[in-house]
């Protein structure tokens, strides 16, 4: 093995310009792959972040109008959707239903001093974090006494406090008291949107202290209901039609007509973002592939002439009694070491450059003091898997590189080499 090595270098050092120009083809191919890739992954887990981070087993129903005629009545209904529907869900499908959340919407008018705001204010119970992931960056949560005694207490978004609270530290805005319309609400804490791309300035309160302030009746702005045993697209298509007929039982709406209520389901969010990531991937892959195959042929042209040159010795060999497989293993293996090694350069420069772009974007970020991380580039790199897969692409690419000059090795005769160097 040493001596093979000892061969292969001296090939190596006598054509070292050849060899560099040829591997640096190499190293390119593997960086663009790399760097397609771990870029790729940025933007993917980005994406993810902004439109995944909450749970995708949660099915919401919101208020809306028939478009259809049913027994006799018109079409244009409203029909609403009201807070006891949960119980009734959970009676109905009580193996896929194991919770639900009511929410009441109203657009208010926030003040703090001179500065103010028109946002959105959101009335929900403790159980809303089963399926809103937002961080408390400081203070706490709305809790059950606040939902027992009507507290009016509430929870400003970090986007909301970059408005109101320009430049002021979330912990020190903690306690003090902000206008909603007439009513002065208490800050019991902050917090920062799960949704990466969530701009909104949404406040959130207790859901009864909402009720009381801006709702006279049962009716409310949207249901969210948290469900099991749902692992296939197949069965969450057939649970949502489920969950229609019954409302449709309820509200005396058809059950064909799909406007009456609108039905969102996450998981039909996260399977369409999951297969657009394996394409997003596949064509990443394929790119990739396409540039290292430049490099590839790179090495065979390369090998061949090196074959070339070294006819007359390869000949002796031959006559001196080596065997068509060591002749084809020296070939086969001077053209996997450049290969592989100029990849791994490739490789390492590729990381290194996606590690910058990772500290210039967290840096630019954090400069405009978003508070919710990169929206468009998180945590980019490559893991174990494609580097793994890259080595194995290095060796099938030398491989691959050298099987034409190493049968053309093996075929040479003596006297045809003897020939050729006369």
């Amino acid at each position: 093995m040493g001596d093979l090595f000892l061969e292969i270098f001296s090939s190596i050092k006598h054509s070292r310009t050849r060899f560099l120009l040829t591997g640096l083809s190499t190293s390119w191919g593997i960086f663009l792959l790399i760097v397609l890739l771990g870029t790729g992954n940025g933007i993917l887990n980005g994406i993810s972040n902004a439109w995944l981070s909450e749970n995708d087993n949660v099915v919401t129903l919101e208020p809306s109008t028939t478009m259809l005629p049913f027994e006799g009545l018109p079409v244009g209904r409203s029909i609403p959707i009201k807070a006891e529907d949960g119980k009734s869900l959970m009676e109905a499908f009580p193996r896929n239903v194991i919770g639900y959340v009511p929410e009441l919407d109203v657009n208010v008018n926030v003040s703090y001093r001179n500065r103010y705001s028109h946002t959105d204010m959101a009335g929900l119970s403790p159980g809303y974090c089963a399926i809103r992931n937002n961080v408390i960056l400081a203070g706490r949560d709305i809790n059950d006494m606040d939902i027992e005694m009507k507290r009016k207490v509430c929870l400003l978004s970090t986007n909301l406090c970059r408005r109101i609270f320009p430049g002021e530290d979330p912990s020190v805005i903690v306690g003090r008291t902000v206008n909603v319309g007439d009513v002065a609400f208490k800050v019991a804490g902050v917090y920062r949107p799960a949704k990466s791309y969530n701009i909104s300035r949404t406040i959130i309160a207790p859901y009864t202290t909402v009720k009381g302030l801006y709702f006279s009746n049962d009716d409310i702005s949207k249901l969210s209901i948290i469900v099991d045993g749902l692992g296939t697209e197949a069965q969450n298509h057939v649970f949502v039609e489920r969950v229609r007929a019954h409302m449709a039982s309820l509200r005396k709406f058809a059950p064909t007509d799909r406007k009456a209520i609108t039905i969102t389901n996450t998981y039909d969010l996260a399977l369409y973002i999951k297969n657009l990531f394996a394409t997003i991937n596949l064509f990443l892959w394929i790119v990739g592939l396409s540039t290292l195959v430049t490099g590839i042929v790179g090495v065979s042209n390369i090998m061949l002439i090196t074959v070339r040159e070294r006819t007359r010795e390869l000949a002796v060999r031959k006559a001196m009694g080596a065997s068509r497989k060591s002749i084809m293993t020296l070939v086969l293996s001077e053209s996997v070491l450049v290969t592989v090694v100029f990849g791994y350069i490739g490789m390492l420069l590729g990381m290194g450059v996606i590690k910058l772009a990772d500290i210039i974007v967290s840096s630019f970020t954090d400069a405009t003091q978003t508070g919710v991380g990169s929206s468009i580039f998180l945590n980019p790199g490559v893991d174990i898997g494609i580097v793994l897969g890259a080595t194995l692409i290095m060796v099938a690419s030398g491989l691959l590189a050298g099987y034409m000059p190493a049968r053309r090795a093996v075929s040479i005769k003596l006297v045809e080499a003897l020939a050729a160097n006369d």
